[in-house]
């Protein structure tokens, strides 16, 4: 279920200024996952617009009703202050009980003149794992050559999400997207948030602009306008403030390099507004811009991220601190730049070369133990599962990963089998312990062990495969 920003009207039962770090803290949650936590964020700045107005009419008697007696981290009750000789109680901080998430940030330029779903010109996977405090930007080349799920065909990753929506996908074309880059990098991608570039320009001018250092002069002089015309851009090497139209300018222009160092500039230019937002001076300027910021995410964002786990990563970002962002552009160090049999110009992945290279990215930060030796930091790893149809039913793979997904386990991508006339689903093991194995048979309504096969040889991308076969249809109806 899609999410859009929607104006709640609930009680108020914070101070002001709790409910302006929250503001606060909502929007550095936007800057850091690109504005991904839609919802959570316009409700907050609606809240906050709508109780001013109130709190400046001169029939208003009170803003804010009392505060309540729960204790939060911004808050201590009466009940919890030490009578005279008590010594304080101390305040235990909660482990976060978030999980790790990974949110598609798509970005789309749709022209005045176009109809019907349009490609996507950026893509880039945004990861946050509260448990290492660590965040990630991942970018997908726009042309890269990807196996497309679902499709049985292989083609350039910025092509995915149209495909998805013109064959009515389930999920549309986000879905796609999700499951493509899911399969293609071996992990799970929870979220999209999918923008629209002329709403990016519009944040960008409403937060004041961002400053950000070139590396070099950009001199385009073939920048494409929105009536299909071109003109110049120009931007010196340096320190630069740069206003909405210039920052969009600066992360799309292909001119100065390619395709893989405009992904760089997206990942430097995300960089900078979080560390602008991040800024405590901002929160005053944040406030007084709140009705338009909410309008303009309205109409400019989509994601399929649920209300409650909006609310959930804004009551994290309160008190978190980031330890390290990682960057990484999948560029032609990763592969080879070729055509295509019909001529166009992809990026040839090296399989190998991505793995590493994606392993690099989402593994577990080092730490110090006690004797002064860097150690990796311990980090659950969930049980990786690929779903097959291997039956001749549209949609098998997907109705079967959201059956799992709903008990708990982690399908990082579905596709198509070698056949379609498979008769007993199979459960094939690539390295998951034997009661692992069991337990996803039984979210089957499979008889353990019955179902199960070795795989032959190891997977670094999925511990589990499972190929449906049509003895489970009735299952997943």
């Amino acid at each position: 279920m899609k999410e859009r920003f929607e104006q709640s009207e609930l009680p108020n039962t914070e101070s002001p200024e709790q409910r302006s770090r929250w503001i606060g803290i909502v929007l550095v949650l936007y800057a850091l996952l690109v504005l991904s936590a839609a919802g959570a964020g316009a409700f907050w700045l609606y809240d906050w617009a709508r109780t001013r107005i109130v709190e400046s009419s001169p029939y208003a008697t009170s803003a804010w009703p009392a505060p309540q007696t729960a204790v939060t981290s911004d808050a201590v009750s009466e009940s919890a202050v030490p009578a005279d000789g008590e010594s304080p109680a101390q305040v235990v901080e909660q482990t976060p009980t978030i999980q790790p998430i990974n949110v598609l940030l798509m970005g789309t330029d749709a022209r005045p003149d176009e109809f019907g779903p349009t490609r996507t010109d950026t893509l880039m996977l945004l990861t946050l794992d509260p448990a290492t405090q660590t965040a990630g930007m991942l970018s997908l080349p726009r042309d890269l050559w990807v196996p497309i799920p679902g499709l049985n065909m292989t083609y350039k990753i910025n092509t995915v999400y149209a495909l998805g929506e013109d064959r009515r996908y389930t999920g549309g074309g986000a879905q796609l997207v999700k499951d493509t880059v899911s399969s293609f990098i071996g992990q799970p991608v929870q979220y999209y948030v999918l923008v629209n570039f002329r709403g990016f320009v519009e944040i960008v001018d409403l937060i004041g602009g961002v400053d950000i250092e070139v590396p070099k002069t950009i001199h385009d002089t073939e920048y494409p306008t929105a009536d299909y015309g071109v003109e110049t851009f120009y931007l010196s090497a340096g320190p630069q403030h740069l206003d909405g139209e210039t920052a969009l300018k600066y992360v799309r222009t292909r001119n100065v390099d390619d395709d893989y160092g405009r992904a760089r500039r997206q990942q430097d230019l995300i960089r900078a507004i979080f560390d602008k937002v991040m800024s405590a001076d901002m929160i005053p300027f944040l406030l007084s811009k709140a009705p338009t910021l909410v309008y303009t995410m309205r109409s400019s964002i989509d994601t399929d991220i649920p209300m409650a786990t909006q609310f959930e990563l804004a009551n994290y970002m309160r008190q978190a601190s980031l330890k390290e962002i990682r960057q990484l552009v999948l560029d032609n160090r990763y592969g080879e730049e070729t055509y295509s049999d019909d001529g166009a110009w992809i990026l040839l992945p090296d399989r190998e070369k991505v793995r590493i290279a994606v392993d690099e990215f989402f593994r577990a930060p080092a730490t110090t133990s006690q004797d002064g030796i860097a150690v990796a930091l311990a980090a659950p790893q969930p049980v990786r599962i690929e779903v097959l149809n291997g039956t001749d039913q549209p949609g098998v793979a997907a109705r079967t990963r959201d059956l799992l997904v709903a008990q708990g386990w982690q399908v990082v991508s579905i596709g198509d089998a070698d056949r379609h006339d498979y008769g007993r689903t199979l459960v094939i093991n690539y390295g998951a312990s034997t009661q692992v194995v069991d337990e996803v048979s039984a979210a089957l309504n499979l008889q353990p062990g019955l179902a199960s096969l070795a795989g032959l040889n190891q997977s670094s991308l999925v511990d589990v495969r499972i190929v449906v076969g049509s003895d489970i249809l009735p299952v997943i109806r």
